[in-house]
């Protein structure tokens, strides 16, 4: 089902769930990164919790539907927002999007305990619990958010929309997997976008990241391969979806990389979408930013991947012209 926009993005529903937490402490300040300029975002820095947030809104309209935008490991909030400029494509569609920071050693994406995380579960209840305290400002819609997130935080946000799917309206991966950890299992169907290169040299997209003995806190989780997280959430449609044929493209030949397209559909429309990048590495396609460092293999042009993933939270059915090649 589509959603309207008519100034702002509604997102119907309401999210549940306790965190059984204690009150967090919340700053922001009244500093703006860009002006009000028609759909143009209003950025300003906030803090919940001990962490620091980016939140950019599409002006002051009431009703703003949310956007999580989760960093990979080692990177933080204002990165993905200067790599990614998702808030530029929401504002457009009357979207906010936040930006959180990650703890020293990147997100919990599964129950691993850690010095940081004793319980294992303390990202899913710091990002419900960061989530509700937006909502509660006239800004941003109270109904269920959309989820995004790269590397590291692409396989938190798939571990958010698994356990809080009611709260979800759809998620976007790019270069993320599932955690191996059993306990991560989609417990809600959550349309899903993935997006990933076959030739990452940080998570290999055919056999994920293995489990290794004597794992240690900072340690990458062990991930699942890219086709059984797609099919860990095409399974919730209890074996109603339909696996469309595959579409490949090549836009842009001269960046290195092809496109394939696959699309899972049951009878309440799209389950999963996987946008493989053939050659692509761990970057985000037509990134406007730099992966620092080497090693990270090819930046694919043959998609937007900030443009899709917009596109597909507003209507994982259709999900944008770009997803019906």
């Amino acid at each position: 089902m589509a959603l309207s926009v008519a100034g702002a993005l509604v997102l119907a529903g309401c999210g549940g769930g306790s965190d059984g937490g204690t009150a967090a402490r919340t700053e922001r300040t009244t500093s703006t990164t860009a002006a009000p300029a028609g759909r143009d975002p209003i950025c300003g820095d906030g803090t919940y919790d001990g962490r620091h947030y980016v939140l950019c809104t599409a002006g002051e309209t009431p009703g703003q539907g949310l956007v999580v935008a989760l960093h990979g490991r080692g990177s933080s909030g204002a990165e993905m927002r200067a790599v990614t400029e998702l808030d530029r494509h929401a504002a457009q569609a009357g979207l906010a999007v936040v930006y959180p920071d990650a703890l020293v050693d990147g997100w919990g994406d599964d129950t691993f305990a850690s010095p940081t995380r004793p319980g294992g579960a303390e990202d899913v209840v710091f990002l419900e619990a960061l989530v509700r305290e937006l909502q509660a400002e006239p800004r941003i819609d109270e109904g269920p958010i959309g989820a995004v997130g790269f590397s590291n935080g692409a396989s938190m946000a798939l571990r958010y929309a698994s356990e809080r799917p009611d709260g979800v309206r759809a998620v976007v991966s790019v270069a993320g997997q599932l955690p191996r950890d059993p306990a991560i299992r989609p417990s809600g169907r959550v349309p899903l976008l993935a997006v990933y290169g076959t030739a990452d040299p940080l998570r290999p997209y055919e056999t994920g990241i293995p489990m290794g003995p004597g794992r240690r806190p900072g340690d990458p989780t062990p991930t699942l391969p890219t086709s059984l997280t797609i099919a860990a959430f095409v399974a919730v449609a209890g074996g109603s979806a339909e696996h469309r044929a595959t579409v490949e493209t090549d836009a842009d030949p001269a960046d290195g990389t092809r496109l394939r397209t696959e699309r899972w559909t049951d009878d309440d429309g799209t389950v999963a979408v996987l946008r493989t990048i053939v050659e692509g590495g761990h970057t985000w396609p037509s990134s406007r930013g730099q992966f620092s460092g080497g090693g990270f293999g090819a930046t694919s042009r043959e998609i937007d991947a900030s443009a899709e993933a917009i596109a597909f939270l507003i209507d994982p059915d259709d999900g944008g012209r770009r997803l019906r090649q």
